[in-house]
């Protein structure tokens, strides 16, 4: 089931398993144009501006998602939300959890060791620094907001 018309190329699925019902965001590399307008959206959220006050800001703003190009096409890439998430698996804190239908990170608990950054199949993690700390992030699917995902909002295929 998805929750947006079949024109963007950026939506929400919701796959169905044995194991879990997980959502993760789809885009499609032929329709994608490579803007980067999912990325500054996804780093507004995070940092609790609008994609509006984004382009304007003087915060140092850090994407969850990052547009990619391979063979001529280009697609967002970000966490897949794996049914069996090696990032959470091999966690040595177990600060990488399945929360209701997706992956969340704790980012408040994380110690920035990075073995969950090294196992991600799909080079999904990334460490940074906040509030003078190294922390793992990833896309947490814009969880905090009663809109969804940022990035899809501002989709313009």
């Amino acid at each position: 089931m998805l929750r947006l018309p079949l024109t963007a190329s950026i939506l929400v699925s919701h796959a169905l398993s044995v194991k879990m019902r997980h959502r993760f965001i789809f885009a499609d590399s032929s329709k994608c144009i490579g803007c980067l307008s999912c990325e500054l959206a996804c780093a507004a959220a995070n940092a609790g501006i609008s994609f509006q006050e984004a382009y304007a800001t003087a915060k140092s703003l850090i994407s969850r998602n990052r547009v990619v190009k391979y063979e001529g096409k280009t697609a967002p890439l970000q966490c897949m939300h794996c049914e069996d998430a090696s990032c959470m698996a091999v966690c040595p804190h177990g600060v990488i959890e399945k929360m209701d239908d997706f992956i969340r990170l704790n980012e408040d608990a994380c110690v920035g060791c990075g073995t969950c950054v090294r196992v991600c199949p799909y080079g999904a993690l990334s460490l940074q620094e906040k509030n003078g700390r190294i922390i793992a992030q990833k896309c947490n699917l814009c969880s905090k907001l009663p809109t969804g995902p940022s990035c899809i909002k501002v989709c313009t295929t």
